[in-house]
């Protein structure tokens, strides 16, 4: 699964009003639609891998569903066998379901008795089954997901997992769609299962819909069958187990875009305004195959590909077997997806990671959510493996770089063991350490093994387990039979032991003795823990660069370089840069300097010119970020921008003025767009015509830049810009978001007709910053009547919500349209407080009409308190 946290930062709000204090408001969050992280209370318990009583062997399952009521109606079989010991119970996961029979399935079935209770049923066998013993139990019932109070967390926003997403059709600004999301435990919301990592099976799964709908499932499309009345069965099969949480359906209007690879079906599902732009969305898929299947030493060990985008998701993406679901945020168009495409873009590593996990995580599973970076961490470093392949060295450090330092920042606030044997959720363990962490550590862990050892290694792992679960202690016995090296070392202090290294790093020059003295210090508060750290070392002296090897095993090591002709030598620790660590230097800017001349990698430069930012006096520093904004490399020009950006001096401005102002002609969209960034900063007037010029860029980004940039020196200029913008449909990419401010600060009444126009657009990450000004227009606008149809579309937005974060930010932002007319209500000018009484009015009507269309009745009792509060009894 992608984080969605790594796209959006989310977070799990409850039900209530909060202030949070912005630049210049109080902006209040409420919350319509709660949920819930479960957590035991007390220290977190040892979480054993869940025993195996029972093996199901297949499972067939056939749903009909009701939009409106937001139910399935079930009909399931079920296959299986004792796993050894005898047993006269079965005990499957059943969340949310209202069973109507359960029979054990023979040449003369028999009713069973059962007892439902906290989301499980108890099935009572006639006499006791051994491991010999296959049955076959016969189950009906109704699916109510949305019977209850949803769960969740950061990374999986809901645990409903079946999701009805406007089967009502009460939105006019989204399709109607069916789809499930099953990771961690939630498949058992619609599928009556074991519903645990470790339980595998074969799956069958039927669909009756409306002949319009197209659905998708796990393993082939075995068969379609028409019926009365406008409907249709489709029937998917799975010949080969996959995991109970991998299990998937998507039902709605799909364009299906095919594709082949090897023989084998490669499709992707979109909806149809997005059918011509399927391929390039998720370009490079059957080259991702080959390569993937290359490098693992396993053929793509399934029947199909297929990847669908669907609306409302509840997180980034998911790895379902051989059917990915991927968020909305993927529905682009081409000049969004060109946007991002130099070097790898985003979306291109979500699709190489939801791909990676059909091999690590579906083809071989955790066997239980302590071993989850089995599957996450080898789906992080996918990214880093295939762009290393497409794209090369550069683009591949620049992302490992960033994935490394993902989880640094975070470490100061949350850094566990990276395999968990304690937590209080399952959800937890969705973080930076599984993901960002893991991948860093399999990077470090490749550079130490070398390719071929590290290949073989996956290859022995895979086919070991294949079909089946494992845990990390089988990924370093596969390493060792491949190495013929004892690991435990380095599994020990990176899998099993919490934190990471810290070194400081000094260096002391002796010119008499022509010596270099470098002195190595552990320096993690856990004074405890002494690190083994086999690292590469550069030494950089005159134009020599020599490589060497550190293995620093002790809490402090000193190392001495000899001065040659005369010159100083100048180090690069950790010069690849692998170690999953921080490094503290003590390097002067003339060391610096020296780096970025002699070091090529992105990493070594980046640190060069994030070094000399904090040094600007200094001329070799100054030398350094001169250096960096003529850089070959595009992501090093761009960095080299932002950090002389952040000068707040003008002596710093006017001496870079010129290189900043030559950037918007760059022939790298990153680098024109971060220098129209910077020249909004610096609210540069001289490069007024350059924003204007940038406004018809290719690239969205440069265009968003570059109106932001105009709008800090010329408004009126700006304003207009947008306006014709909007009006010729090319708000695409980061300029949606970029125009609406731009044209909320004017307050023009006539505007309103562009924000009901574009709301349908405005879905998925795209919703806040729509929202958002609109909150702003409401402020500025004059004409009552404009205001009015502005707190009917912040009705609207809410009512036809269904992500609850999104709701509960704009649940905030109308609360804090009520509290600025309030505020104005009580204003010493007349004029001004009764046009905000008649404003406030009009929001209380929007109000009402949130409360009589909301269908939770939770969200409806708390909401109607939220107006009460809120609101006077006069309005």
């Amino acid at each position: 699964m992608f984080r969605a946290l790594a796209i959006l930062a989310l977070s799990c709000a409850s039900l209530h009003a909060t202030a949070q204090s912005t630049k210049d408001t109080t902006v209040e969050h409420v919350d319509l639609d709660s949920i819930t992280v479960s957590a035991e209370a007390g220290p977190a318990k040892y979480r054993a891998t869940t025993p195996t009583t029972w093996d199901i062997t297949h499972t067939r399952i056939a749903l009909s569903f009701d939009g409106i009521r937001k139910t399935a109606a079930v009909r399931e079989w079920i296959k299986l066998h004792p796993h050894y010991y005898p047993i006269d119970t079965l005990v499957l996961d059943a969340k949310s379901l209202e069973f109507d029979s359960i029979l054990l399935s023979d040449k003369k079935p028999q009713s069973l008795r059962y007892n439902y209770k906290n989301d499980q049923v108890t099935i009572y066998l006639p006499r006791k089954y051994t491991a010999n013993d296959s049955i076959e139990i016969y189950l009906r019932y109704t699916a109510m997901p949305y019977g209850h109070k949803t769960g969740g967390s950061a990374a999986i926003q809901s645990d409903r997992g079946l999701y009805f997403i406007n089967t009502d059709h009460r939105s006019p600004y989204k399709p109607a769609q069916i789809w499930t999301q099953g990771e961690t435990e939630s498949n058992s919301h619609w599928m009556a299962t074991i519903d645990k990592p470790n339980s595998r099976f074969t799956l069958q799964v039927e669909m009756t819909v409306a002949d319009s709908l197209t659905t998708l499932s796990n393993g082939a499309l075995a068969k379609q069958m028409k019926l009365p009345g406008g409907m249709r069965t489709d029937i998917w099969k799975t010949d080969k187990p996959i995991q109970a949480y991998a299990a998937m359906m998507a039902i709605g209007r799909f364009s299906v875009i095919k594709d082949k690879w090897q023989g084998k079906e490669v499709n992707y599902y979109v909806e149809p305004q997005y059918a011509p732009y399927a391929r390039a969305m998720f370009h490079n898929t059957t080259e991702m195959l080959s390569f993937f299947s290359q490098k693992t030493g396993v053929a793509y060990p399934w029947n199909k590909y297929s990847q669908v985008v669907v609306r409302d998701y509840v997180s980034g993406a998911m790895e379902n077997t051989t059917a990915s679901l991927f968020s909305d945020f993927m529905n682009e168009t081409t000049r969004e997806i060109e946007d991002a495409a130099d070097g790898g873009s985003d979306h291109e590593d979500i699709v190489s990671h939801e791909l990676f996990h059909q091999w690590f995580g579906d083809f071989v599973s955790c066997e239980s959510w302590s071993n989850l970076t089995l599957s996450e961490s080898f789906a992080n470093y996918g990214e880093q493996l295939w762009r290393m392949h497409k794209y090369g060295k550069l683009s591949a450090d620049r992302l490992a770089w960033s994935d490394l330092n993902i989880y640094l920042m975070s470490s100061p606030f949350h850094d566990p063991e990276l395999v968990r044997f304690k937590y209080d959720s399952r959800e937890e363990m969705f973080d930076a350490i599984s993901y960002h962490k893991g991948g860093a550590i399999l990077h470090y862990l490749h550079t130490l093994m070398g390719d071929d050892a590290f290949e073989r290694s996956m290859k022995t792992y895979l086919t070991a387990h294949a079909y089946g679960t494992a845990e990390a202690h089988d990924w370093r016995m596969a390493i060792e039979q491949v190495t013929g090296l004892d690991w435990n070392w380095f599994f020990n202090q990176w899998y099993y032991y919490k934190g990471h290294p810290e070194l400081k790093i000094a260096y002391t020059y002796d010119d008499v003795a022509q010596k270099l003295s470098v002195s190595v210090k552990q320096v993690q508060d856990d004074s405890t823990m002494v690190w083994q750290l086999p690292m590469k070392t550069a030494i950089i002296t005159g134009n020599n660069v020599e490589i060497v090897d550190w293995n620093i095993d002790r809490k402090s090591h000193t190392f001495t370089y000899s001065y040659k002709d005369g010159k100083r030598p100048v180090v690069v620790p950790d010069c690849l840069h692998v170690l999953p660590a921080q490094i503290k230097e003590d390097k002067k800017p003339s060391e610096w300097l020296v780096q970025m001349q002699h070091m090529d990698d992105y990493v070594s430069r980046r640190l060069a010119i994030q070094a000399a930012s904090k040094q600007m006096s200094d001329s070799a520093a100054q030398a350094t970020l001169d250096m960096g904004l003529r850089d070959s490399i595009g992501a090093i020009r761009t960095y080299a921008l932002a950090q002389i950006g952040n000068a707040f001096s003008d002596r710093y401005r006017k001496r870079w003025m010129n290189d900043v102002v030559a950037a918007t002609a760059d022939k790298d969209r990153e680098v024109r767009a971060e220098a129209f960034d910077v020249l909004a900063k610096w609210k540069a007037d001289a490069a007024k015509q350059k924003m204007v010029a940038a406004l018809s860029d290719t690239s969205y980004a440069v265009s968003a830049s570059a109106l932001k940039a105009l709008d800090k020196i010329d408004k009126d200029t700006a304003y207009i810009a947008a306006r014709n913008i909007l009006s010729t449909g090319k708000a695409g990419g980061k300029l949606f978001s970029a125009i609406w401010p731009v044209l909320a600060a004017k307050g023009n009444a006539d505007d309103i007709s562009f924000f009901l126009e574009y709301a349908p657009r405005a879905f998925g990450g795209k919703r806040q910053a729509f929202a958002t000004p609109l909150n702003m227009w409401l402020r500025e606008v004059k004409s009552d009547e404009a205001f009015g149809k502005g707190a009917d579309l912040y009705a609207d937005l809410i009512i036809y919500e269904t992500m609850s974060s999104t709701r509960a930010t704009i649940g905030g932002l109308f609360f804090q349209a009520v509290s600025s007319q309030k505020t104005r209500a009580k204003d010493e000018d007349k004029a001004i407080a009764t046009t905000a009484k008649t404003r406030l009015v009009m929001l209380k009507k929007a109000a009402d009409r949130i409360d009589s269309e909301e269908q939770d009745p939770e969200t409806k009792k708390k909401f109607e308190k939220l107006v009460k509060d809120n609101f006077s009894e006069e309005e």
